[in-house]
């Protein structure tokens, strides 16, 4: 008998859309989010207490990012190209909150809304992880 030379098919998830075609699309319809990280030093929280944390994610094989958020409510999320879009997302009480994503290519930022109407911004960055 000769072994076979076949692999095994591998179901992957397939993208709805890359880098700059992501953009305003969400991340759980597209499936870009099934292989998101979170890129270090990018979480965002203002002043003390009980304020939300929001970080960017980052999908790779859509090259796109966006802001995302943990159990608080009352407060806006938000991922922002540098001269360009902002897409903006509440928090919810229990549960994720995200933004829609904007391509990794160009400059962008994670922010969040506090109680008083101001924001607060992580640092712009390029790219993803």
């Amino acid at each position: 008998m000769v072994p076979s030379l076949v692999a095994p098919a591998v179901a992957t998830a397939a993208a709805g859309c890359h880098g700059n075609a992501c953009e305003g699309r969400s991340p759980k319809a597209t499936g870009c989010g099934s292989d998101a990280q979170t890129i270090p030093g990018t979480v965002t929280h203002p002043g003390s207490g009980l304020h939300p944390q929001v970080w960017l994610r980052y999908s790779k094989q859509c090259d796109a990012v966006w802001a995302q958020g943990e159990e608080s409510n009352g407060w806006t999320i938000r991922v922002q190209l540098d001269g360009g879009a902002s897409y903006d997302a509440p928090t919810v009480p229990s549960g994720s909150a995200f933004t829609s994503m904007v391509g990794a290519g160009h400059r962008h930022r994670v922010g969040v809304l506090d109680a008083d109407g101001r924001w607060s911004y992580g640092a712009w960055r390029k790219g993803g992880i």
